[in-house]
């Protein structure tokens, strides 16, 4: 009844406080302690993350983890109005993270810029930028560096701001927090990303010297291309800016871009650029992906396979560095589903299965914004990388077996995704076996699901494509060709020749060639496809030494394609017609893989720790080797909304007991508080072990809170913080923010997949 009574006591101080928080200034508000919260939950709780009030809330919502300085990322010098040259670093930093895709760690760089200079309008600039894929957040740190701009800020400082100020509809009177843009046509949006090209054009030939204003101006006529739709009208021209600015700055963090702009146009060029572009910066995971793209599109598929792996690397490296989760790396999931593709599409199926079945071991976010989102990444690709791999080998059954029996496809209830994964799959495998009526209800369910979840793209792909195959395979005409997701090439086809429609079958086989130039399966359904519809040409030309060399590199049980034989015969070619592979392109990738990080990840080590409890004797993680530990670091007895969080978990502590795990909580509070709580003596009240049935160990220096990363380097204060420590020491788990994690049951689900996943592990 009491902690009931401060729960509701805190609230209403959280909701008084709330309007000051939102009056203040960035600089007034720099320690948000000053508010005298031992926690931000009950603000937290208020305040939409993707449209904050003020820059105050905004930063609540942003990263915590102070950043390093790097010199592995490339080299850029954009230089800004400011007397500190630690800011100007850091601002070099955050653009350098932009040019590689990385916004978060762009963020993490500019905010550390601001700590040195906390009213530059250019690094509001540089977090608007790095907020584009947040428009809420952008248009805030856009309208913030509008209206910090002053006597000291120079016209060419002015007109970068004032790109982003047009394009977001802003300007000076503009209300601090400005109201979101009208919902626009398709046109209007594209005319104002037109028009932000055209401001960049004009700023580069103000500042015709200036480096920094032909990479953002390359940079977006690339990006608007692949994601707008806004067509080159001279792909040479745009090449002769990217070459005027690698010429100025040969390690730019941008160079990638270039092998963007020939990806679908030229991919020969597109491979050229892409033999020394992740060179460049080795130390931003995706410029190793970026180069993979190019040597793909080239048809270099296993020089591809070599990249990616190596953006992988890096992607590992950091997250031990930083004892970062999986979900919480950013980028990660579309660089594993760029290596799992690949290698499937070459016949690779057995590393793809080790892929997957590595991805449904990692840990997952059991938030409900993770369970729908970030956690299903990596997991939805895991589950999709075994389906995909089992239908490519003519495995239909076992896809079948797999959504139905295995306990690692089981969709969780609260998440939507999982569970229309699981029909789409399950109806393709289906249909390909040749039972649509068994999958007719299957599709007419997926289909609801999407009208219920419309907001959600994939799950409306996915019904769509459903809706198609099943119709193809019911002997219905679906009209205009449509390609399912991750549907093996040979299973579409073979359904429109079952339809006698020989010629879209032959469309179906050389549009996925196009996509995936030099693809195992799609070369050699393309030569016998087009061989037996007569064209002896197209099936010579795909019929290459590239394609007889690559055949050697598949599982082995994958090498034989019987409908080829008639081919190699009529080319003259002997009865083997394979050729031993070459070796790939050693010019692109490290001498030793090894320095980027490790091929996989495993969980990191858990800093060690030797904390006092409430008696003052000390207790060490070292005394609970061989056993498995949770964590808890909270903000101390005095906060209601930690005492909240160890009043769920306590009802649980027999079952995680059962489960062979002892729990701890780490407290902001020194050893003297808690005995005034706990009492003098080891055995503790009658009420305290009532509450506390676990031991309390006091870090009031907070040297455990920063090792174990609980801690806002930006706002200087502990965080909430929740880890499962596994019998070798190692974090398998966590969870941490400003907000305790509240799922006692979720995580004593997870914490036992994981002990039994890892139970072998060094």
């Amino acid at each position: 009844m009491a902690l009931h009574w401060h729960m509701a006591q805190f609230r209403m101080a959280a909701v008084l406080l709330l309007p000051l928080l939102l009056s203040l200034p960035f600089v007034e508000a720099a320690n948000y302690r000053n508010f005298k919260l031992p926690c931000l939950a009950p603000l937290l709780k208020q305040v939409d993350p993707e449209a904050p009030a003020t820059v105050n809330l905004a930063f609540l919502h942003g990263p915590w983890r102070a950043p390093v300085l790097r010199d592995d990322i490339g080299v850029v010098s954009f230089p800004i109005t400011t007397t500190s040259r630690e800011t100007q670093r850091w601002f070099n930093q955050g653009v350098a993270w932009i040019h590689g895709q990385a916004h978060g760690e762009a963020e993490r760089s500019f905010r550390q810029a601001l700590l040195s200079d906390p009213r530059n309008p250019m690094i509001f600039w540089g977090l608007a930028v790095a907020n584009e894929q947040r428009p809420g957040r952008a248009r805030l740190f856009a309208q913030t560096a509008l209206r910090r701009t002053g006597n000291s800020t120079t016209p060419r400082e002015r007109l970068w701001i004032h790109v982003l100020a047009n394009f977001y509809g802003l300007k000076r009177d503009t209300p601090v927090k400005p109201p979101p843009l009208p919902d626009q046509t398709r046109d209007q949006d594209l005319a104002r990303h037109r028009q932000r090209i055209r401001d960049l054009e004009n700023l580069a030939l103000a500042y015709p010297h200036d480096v920094e204003t032909k990479a953002f101006l390359l940079r977006q006529l690339v990006l608007d291309l692949h994601r707008s739709g806004i067509a080159l009208t001279s792909h040479l021209a745009v090449d002769r800016l990217a070459h005027e600015l690698t010429t100025l700055s040969p390690r730019h963090p941008g160079t990638h871009y270039r092998v963007f702009l020939w990806l679908r146009e030229q991919p020969a060029q597109a491979l050229a650029h892409a033999r020394s572009s992740a060179s460049t910066a080795p130390g931003l995971a995706d410029s190793w992906r970026f180069a993979a793209e190019g040597w793909r599109a080239g048809g270099r598929q296993h020089q591809a396979i070599a990249l990616s792996q190596c953006a992988l690397r890096v992607h590992h490296h950091e997250m031990r560095e930083h004892l970062l989760m999986p979900p919480a790396a950013e980028n990660l999931s579309s660089n594993y589903a760029a290596l799992g593709d690949t290698l499937v599409s070459m016949g690779r199926l057995q590393e793809a299965l080790e892929i997957a079945d590595a991805l449904l071991s990692l840990p997952r976010s059991l938030t409900v914004e993770g369970i729908n989102r970030k956690s299903s990444d990596l997991l939805l690709l895991g589950r999709r990388l075994h389906a995909q791999a089992a239908m490519q080998a003519g495995k239909s059954e076992h896809v079948i077996h797999l959504f139905q029996n295995d306990p690692r496809f089981a969709p969780t209830p609260r998440s939507p995704r999982e569970t229309a994964q699981t029909s789409y799959w399950t109806g393709l495998a289906l249909c390909s076996l040749g039972h649509p009526d068994q999958a007719r209800s299957i599709a007419l369910s997926l289909a609801e699901m999407a009208r219920r979840y419309e907001d959600d793209p994939l799950i409306g792909t996915w019904a769509e494509g459903l809706t198609y195959f099943h119709a193809l395979t019911s002997q219905e005409d679906p009209g205009e060709q449509h390609s399912p997701p991750h549907l093996p090439v040979d299973i579409h086809s073979a359904a429109w020749q079952k339809l006698k429609k020989p010629g879209i079958a032959l469309k179906v086989a050389r549009d996925h060639l196009e996509q995936n130039p030099h693809g195992l399966f799609a070369t050699a359904l393309y030569c016998s496809t087009s061989f037996e519809n007569g064209n002896r040409v197209a099936a010579t030309r795909a019929f290459d030494r590239t394609f007889r060399q690559d055949v050697l590199r598949a599982d082995k049980a994958l090498r034989s394609f019987p409908a080829l034989d008639k081919v190699a015969t009529a080319l003259g070619l002997p009865t083997r017609w394979t050729l031993p592979p070459e070796n790939l392109d050693g010019g692109s990738l490290p001498e030793d893989p090894d320095s980027l990080g490790p091929a996989r990840w495993s969980p990191p080590p858990a800093p060690a720790w030797t904390l006092s409890n409430h008696t003052g004797h000390p207790v060490a993680l070292a005394d609970y080797k061989g056993k498995a530990v949770l964590l808890n670091f909270f903000l101390g007895i005095s906060c209601p909304f930690c005492l909240s969080q160890l009043e769920k978990f306590r009802p649980a502590l027999a079952d995680y007991r059962k489960a062979g795990i002892e729990m701890i909580a780490i407290s902001t509070d020194d050893v003297k508080t808690l005995t005034l709580r706990l009492g003098k003596t080891g055995e503790k009240t009658a009420e305290a072990r009532r509450t506390f049935p676990f031991p309390i160990l006091a870090d009031p220096g907070l040297g455990t809170f920063r090792n174990y990363h609980a801690f806002d380097d930006f706002e200087e204060g502990p965080m909430h913080g929740t880890f499962l420590i596994g019998p070798r020491g190692r974090i398998l788990w966590s969870d941490i923010g400003h907000e305790p994690f509240n799922h006692p049951g979720r995580l004593l689900e997870e914490a036992r997949r994981l002990l039994a996943d890892h139970s072998s592990d060094p």
